[in-house]
């Protein structure tokens, strides 16, 4: 009984252990984002939208980290005012990059 004890408390930890390495980006560098892990600059929801874009996704990237600072978070492609943005989410804040231009369109706090 008591061997069984020790076996479950070694597994709990180690669970433990995993789950706060996770949390905490890993070795692989994941993020969590929207209820589940990602690569940072990682498209996410808007795929679809991606043939209409002329702007490569690595340069969305770069334009919005070159607009703000903090650790780069997922990428969604949306409609804006009419227009198809890279969202790009950068510390605590999202950047909108116009895919067609590839110029900055707003900067808003991440909600």
């Amino acid at each position: 009984m008591r061997r069984r004890i020790i076996v479950f408390a070694l597994a709990a930890g180690l669970v433990a252990l995993t789950a706060a390495t996770f949390a905490f980006g890993g070795s692989r560098g994941l993020i969590w984002d929207d209820g589940h892990y990602a690569k940072p600059g990682a498209p996410d929801d808007g795929k679809e939208l991606q043939s209409q874009t002329s702007v490569p996704l690595s340069a969305a990237v770069a334009t919005s980290q070159n607009a703000a600072t903090g650790a780069l978070g997922q990428v969604d492609l949306e409609r804006y005012h009419g227009a198809i943005v890279y969202m790009v989410d950068i510390g605590n804040q999202e950047v909108r990059v116009d895919a067609a231009s590839g110029k900055v369109v707003a900067i808003s706090p991440r909600g």
